[in-house]
């Protein structure tokens, strides 16, 4: 899956699975600090874990605007 399909994902989504993914979402920002210490900080590197932010993030948004 790539990020235009993520996004696409996101924007169709239902109530309840944008539920989901703001849970999901509000949960790695709460964990992601405790647990992603390795010195490599592939959590704002890579490519892919940006593009799943991006998408939990506009399901957050969508979720709010609802």
């Amino acid at each position: 899956m790539n990020n235009v399909e993520i996004l696409n994902f996101v924007q169709n989504a239902s109530k309840e699975q944008l539920t989901a993914l703001g849970t999901l979402g509000a949960w790695m920002q709460e964990k992601v600090p405790v647990y992603c210490t390795c010195p490599s900080k592939c959590n704002q590197k890579c490519q892919l874990a940006k593009e799943l932010n991006e998408a939990l993030a506009l399901a957050g948004e969508r979720l709010q605007a609802q």
